[in-house]
């Protein structure tokens, strides 16, 4: 824990003009960024592809050998920001239509923090269009509402006067993925601002060792505020804010008088450590370190059930292995476990939820966001991990699908000679063997093998992605492919002599990121668009 003398609460607006658009800024403690093209060349592709789950029940925790219905790409990586020689690691992520917004840090007694924007609105390539980097601060959180950024810092004293503590709520506007006004400072009680939450009408900030949780106006004017020990993180939902203390448990507090309604006790945590929240349809989700997540009652604090770590590796420290963050929306319950990745749930029936195993990714976990479609992983020094749910895609071939079955049996999907076989929904697999007829309508994702041979017919009407970059994966195309929708190879495709890509309708669009071989007597036909240009 950073330690400064605290100076006593103040409030005290510094403001750094940041409109400039040149590259890069330098005013004072914060260098803003503009070259995106630049900015970047920090995201990678090396491992994008369709990924899995590790099974927890089976041995050494080995790839799930059953189809889910969860698919999942892995859309790109991205390197954690550099600054004189010192990486940072990436603390939050807050979500907002095409942007994404992730604030950084640095560990150890020097301050350093970043916030980067991402456009993502092509989510098979998403890029940073503007950084703020700040010399003197490290930033634990942020929050997007209403297009201005919230962040949660700790402010170096001893090199900036225009602050009273170290604990700061920072705001700066941002429209079309740039920073579009100053940045404007206010000091609250305690050595670090931990978390935030925008409320109906006020922002809550927690803060650290003899912090505070606050409110403040639109203004950014201070309003109630209560002395708690040991705050990590604080959530809205349910007209209540739920504040998390590592040594007195959950408090959930009126959130305009800041006046206790109920208290969740929990066994005392690790010091300093990184925890979070979220309240989602009336249900409190919440990171609990070694015991795993928790999820309780908004209306009365009872406990509906634990979910535990599922895997926990042999040949890591157990200290390790705690559950840092918890992100839930659309039902699916995401845990950032440590070096135990990443573990998904559906809680739809919280009375029986279905945990699908952990994510097949490299790195630790220290954070995970999911909303709509995207997820975003910290990984500590590994930067970032952008993945995309491929949801069920609206079809136009109604008559088609109607009434189909979804899939569910063995990862490897084999349609033999004289076999019609029709499915609907959201299935990942790890490979397509068809010989004869099959129909898939929805969002079908296949990781390793995609083999259509003579004579078959193979429709796809939603999104198809098949593949893994650098794994030599590569889609056989020896007879007739019917698509309409999305299609995202991240492998090779080989048209055969023979082999046929129909597409049907319009709004169709196919990116092929490995190599395309068209062998002659092969073709692809209907309107479409080439999204990497590689189709003659």
């Amino acid at each position: 824990m950073k330690k400064h003398l605290l100076l006593g609460l103040a409030l005290v607006i510094a403001l750094y003009s940041c409109n400039d658009t040149s590259n890069p800024i330098n005013n004072g403690p914060i260098l803003v960024n503009s070259d995106s093209e630049a900015l970047s060349t920090r995201i990678k592709m090396d491992n994008a592809g369709v990924i899995g789950f590790l099974n927890p029940i089976a041995p050494d925790g080995r790839i799930n050998e059953e189809a889910t219905d969860l698919p999942l790409v892995l859309v790109s990586q991205v390197d954690a920001p550099e600054f004189e020689g010192q990486i940072l690691r990436a603390t939050h992520v807050d979500i907002d239509g095409n942007y994404a917004y992730v604030s950084y840090n640095i560990e150890g007694s020097s301050y350093l923090g970043a916030v980067d924007i991402f456009d993502i609105t092509n989510p098979y390539s998403p890029k940073i269009t503007e950084q703020a980097i700040f010399t003197d601060t490290d930033i634990s959180s942020l929050e997007y509402k209403d297009g201005k950024l919230f962040l949660a810092t700790a402010v170096n004293i001893d090199e900036n006067a225009d602050v009273t503590s170290p604990a700061n709520l920072i705001t700066v506007s941002v429209s079309g993925g740039r920073f579009t006004s100053d940045f404007v400072y206010t000091s609250l009680p305690g050595f670090v601002a931990t978390d935030l939450a925008n409320t109906n009408s006020n922002t809550a900030v927690t803060s650290g060792n003899d912090g505070v949780i606050g409110l403040f106006d639109l203004n950014q004017t201070a309003g109630n505020s209560v002395e708690m020990e040991d705050l990590r993180a604080v959530a809205f939902g349910s007209d209540k804010l739920a504040v998390l203390s590592g040594t007195s448990g959950i408090h959930i507090l009126d959130p305009n008088s800041l006046s206790e309604v109920f208290n969740i006790p929990l066994t005392a945590d690790v010091a300093g450590a990184k925890r979070t929240m979220d309240i989602d349809n009336g249900t409190l989700y919440v990171s609990e370190g070694a015991n795993g997540a928790g999820i309780y009652k908004m209306t009365d604090g009872s406990l509906i059930t634990k979910l535990a770590i599922p895997i926990r590796p042999e040949d890591v420290d157990e200290a390790d292995i705690v559950t840092n963050a918890v992100s839930v929306d659309d039902n699916l319950l995401f845990m950032a476990n440590g070096a135990a990745g990443i573990s998904i749930s559906d809680v739809t029936e919280l009375s029986a939820i279905k945990e699908f195993g952990v994510l097949d990714l490299d790195g630790s976990s220290n954070f995970v966001r999911n909303e709509e479609e995207f997820v975003f992983v910290a990984t500590g020094f590994g930067g970032l991990q952008i993945l995309k749910i491929n949801k069920v895609s609206t079809d136009p071939t109604e008559a088609l699908c109607s009434g189909l079955p979804t899939y569910s049996g063995e990862a490897w999907l084999n349609v033999n000679g004289g076999e019609n076989k029709a499915y609907s929904g959201s299935t990942s697999i790890k490979g397509l063997n068809n010989n004869s007829k099959f129909l898939f309508c929805g969002s079908l994702a296949i990781q390793e093998q995609f083999n259509m041979n003579g004579g078959s017919i193979t429709e796809v009407y939603g999104s198809l992605a098949f593949g893994k970059m650098n794994a030599n994966n590569t889609m056989h195309i020896n007879s007739t492919l019917k698509l309409s929708g999305s299609v995202v190879i991240y492998g090779n495709l080989n048209l055969n002599s023979g082999g046929k890509i129909e597409f049907v309708g319009s709004n169709n669009s196919i990116t092929v990121f490995g190599t395309v071989s068209q062998q002659s007597g092969s073709s692809i036909t209907g309107t479409f668009t080439d999204t990497e240009g590689k189709i003659k």
